[in-house]
């Protein structure tokens, strides 16, 4: 003991004189003295020495010596090497952590009384140890080249675990690598629900890369909110979840790469009851949402039912480069509630900005997913190729976009599906009955007469089935006849009694605006389908499909915008209202043409009469006839003919003519069509007033509105008959 002192009072008198650090080793642990302020060190009872508050029980001190060390105030520094780890704690925050190292497994206790923040740095590799860190003030974490395995865990299986429900920072320096693997199998005790784990608020950032692979549960999860700014996370693997947090999700910047996960790549719950919603700057929130605001996800699902993105309130993408593909099976261990694999889940998704691209795969997955989605800006596209199944006797198919209400206000939406009875868009719900008295028949068409389209009486195509207790809502584009620009090539065929769809909705669908393009390939697979109405006012369309382009059980209103129907095996617009307005000419424009022939139509609505024109648009239908090639339409806004059978030839332009030899509307088909049922109504057609239609190889250049093979507002005129002696009514 008098060595001891005498080493001590040497030690104190050089600390004092000259500007170097004391350091005082007990164990694996070195609390470093700067000189300046060691102040008065107490020396009792031949027994312990305190320093800077922090009192050493002298039988416990390794050593001590001086050294010119410079020390950071309010750090701790955790060094691993092998089978050990070395820890420094700075002397101004000695008396406020008390440290446990059990060969390179490191437990440090923050004390409640610590005023300042204090940053823990962590380096070096083992195969063997951990980090484990409790206190209730926050924190900082720097990764500054750890590469971290906890085998055998002392404080709990996880390669970090922070104890301390206040705000972490996870600092991942920058130029650095950084990997964290946590124990496969740990005792029950110790347990952990990450291979990095927070309590608290967990914030990522730096410069740096971490790779974490979670052997037991999730990969890295937060009890409270979790951001992720600037750095490179690399999940590689996770039992469960591959990040996984309560209250919020942000991401501001970074990248993030998740696979090989058990379950979801990234999902956020609310913490309590109910949320909070979106809150200023996030203060206090508790909203289940996630926040996309930038960066770049790359995010990979292989389990049945998994989910990329999946926000139990409302999943934001504002911004960011996101790639995300979903593959796996049906998750049916709730037979009652069978969970399907999606890019995308949430309460509500909006997209507002960024680029996002979804690949899905496996059994009747889904690209989007939720209660309501909501576009407003960015790119986004799904391709989805997942097969069908049969669940409960009931098919079950893949979605590009599945919603009850669907706002696609702007933004390039690209939809790509080829799994058999997919549907691109399905929105709206309803209770469904089979076997109703539904569209028309062959003769109970335009013009009447016996039998039915769909075979018998009450048969029709989309008489099949009917809907009551509808709800939902779909729109797209805004009222200023702005919107999205929205693509869909649908290649999927009939799966059992379901037929393959590009938009089909239960609810009425609307459309202010925006650009539709929709491709589809074979029987049943209509391009927009609505069990209720549909109404157009505004954008452009074009729809080239094998069965009907647009098909609603209800009524069906071109009340604005321009739209071009081309159907190569049904109907080109069917509606199944069978009552007057069934398909009402308002101010919009249409062309409509089918090719192949009776009885099907460009304008089915079981009766011609049932057609009615309210507004001083365009329309023109060209294909067969069901039996009548003309009919009556009372109350007509403008002039109107049914001129019988024409013939139009293949790429050239058809102009309709007024008797001064005005050109009232001009078009175009892609294919000679032998046209046995055809409609015309346009802008300044008179009751009783003659018209003509005569053709030119010329394409026109001057009009206002020129529109897949549809030109408003030319002045160019043919000069090949094609007909002439056209009487309006």
């Amino acid at each position: 003991m008098k060595k001891v002192l005498v080493s001590c009072i040497a030690l104190l008198a050089a600390v004092a004189t000259q500007a170097q650090t004391l350091n005082i080793e007990v164990g694996s642990v070195t609390y470093q003295v700067p000189a300046e302020q060691a102040g008065e060190m107490v020396y009792q009872d031949g027994q312990t020495l305190t320093v800077m508050g922090k009192t050493f029980t002298l039988t416990d001190i390794a050593q001590m010596y001086v050294d010119d060390t410079a020390v950071t105030d309010n750090s701790v520094s955790v060094s691993y090497d092998g089978t050990t780890a070395k820890v420094l704690v700075a002397g101004n925050v000695a008396q406020y952590v008390d440290v446990a190292v059990s060969g390179a497994h490191v437990s440090i206790t923050q004390s409640d009384l610590v005023a300042d923040e204090i940053t823990y740095a962590l380096s070096g590799t083992t195969t063997d140890g951990e980090f484990y860190m409790a206190g209730s003030y926050k924190a900082t974490v720097e990764l500054r080249g750890l590469t971290l395995t906890n085998a055998t865990p002392v404080y709990s299986g996880a390669a970090i675990c922070i104890m301390n429900g206040k705000r972490i920072d996870l600092s991942v320096k920058k130029d650095t690598e950084n990997t964290l693997t946590d124990c496969a199998s740990p005792a029950t005790a110790l347990a952990q629900k990450a291979a990095l784990y927070c309590k608290g608020h967990l914030e990522l950032k730096g410069k740096g890369t971490l790779t974490v692979n979670g052997r037991y549960a999730h990969a890295i999860k937060s009890a409270e909110y979790m951001s992720l700014k600037n750095a490179t996370v690399t999940v590689a693997q996770a039992v469960q979840d591959g990040l996984s947090c309560d209250e919020y999700f942000l991401m501001e910047s970074g990248t993030l790469t998740v696979s090989g996960v058990g379950d979801d790549a990234l999902q956020c719950d609310i913490d309590g009851d109910t949320s909070t919603g979106e809150t200023t700057d996030h203060e206090d929130e508790d909203s289940g949402n996630i926040y996309i605001n930038g960066g770049v996800l790359n995010l990979t699902t292989t389990a049945a039912g998994a989910k990329c993105i999946k926000a139990d309130s409302i999943a934001y993408v504002n911004d960011g480069t996101l790639t995300l593909n979903a593959s796996g099976a049906v998750d049916t261990s709730d037979a009652s509630d069978p969970s399907y694999v999606a890019a995308i889940s949430g309460g509500k998704v909006v997209i507002n900005g960024g680029t996002t691209v979804i690949t899905v795969k496996g059994t009747a997955g889904r690209g989007i997913k939720a209660n309501d989605v909501e576009t407003n800006g960015g790119e986004l596209t799904i391709t989805n190729g997942a097969a069908p199944t049969t669940i409960s006797s009931d098919v079950k198919s893949a979605k590009g976009i599945k919603a009850l209400n669907a706002a696609f206000n702007a933004g390039t939406i690209t939809i790509t599906m080829s799994g058999n009875a997919s549907k691109a868009i399905r929105v709206g719900d309803g209770t469904k009955s089979s076997g109703s008295t539904g569209g028309g028949g062959w003769g109970g068409g335009w013009g009447g007469g016996p039998g039915g389209h769909g075979g018998g009486p009450g048969g029709g195509m989309g008489g099949g089935s009917s809907w009551t207790n509808i709800t939902g809502s779909y729109t797209q584009g805004t009222t200023d006849g702005n919107g999205p620009t929205i693509t869909v090539t649908q290649t999927g065929q009939a799966y059992s009694s379901s037929n393959a769809k590009a938009i089909k909705a239960i609810c009425a669908i609307t459309i202010y605006g925006g650009e539709t393009v929709v491709n589809t390939s074979y029987n049943g697979a209509e391009g927009i389908e609505s069990k209720t109405s549909i109404d157009i006012r505004g954008g452009k369309h074009y729809l080239k499909c094998y069965d009907d382009c647009i098909n609603s059980a209800g009524k069906i209103y071109f009340n604005g915008g321009t739209t071009v129907c081309y159907s190569t095996g049904n109907d080109a617009i069917d509606s199944n209202a069978g009552t007057t307005g069934a398909i009402t000419i308002g101010n919009g424009y249409v062309l409509s043409y089918m090719t192949k022939g009776d009885p099907d139509e460009a304008f089915d609505c079981d009766n011609n009469n049932y057609i009615q024109i309210t507004g001083t648009g365009i329309a023109i239908g060209i294909g067969g006839a069901q039996s009548s090639t003309t009919g009556t339409i009372s109350g007509a806004k403008q002039g109107y003919a049914f001129p019988g059978s024409v013939s139009f030839k293949a790429n050239v332009y058809n102009t309709l003519l007024d008797a001064s030899n005005n050109t009232l509307v001009a078009f175009q088909l892609p294919v000679a069509i032998s046209s046995r049922c055809t409609f015309i109504t346009a802008t300044g057609m008179v009751s009783g007033q003659k018209y003509s239609i005569y053709s030119t190889t010329t394409e026109p250049t001057d009009a206002d509105i020129a529109w897949h093979g549809f030109y408003i507002g030319s002045s160019a005129k043919g000069t090949t008959q094609v007909k002439t002696g056209i009487t309006a009514k």
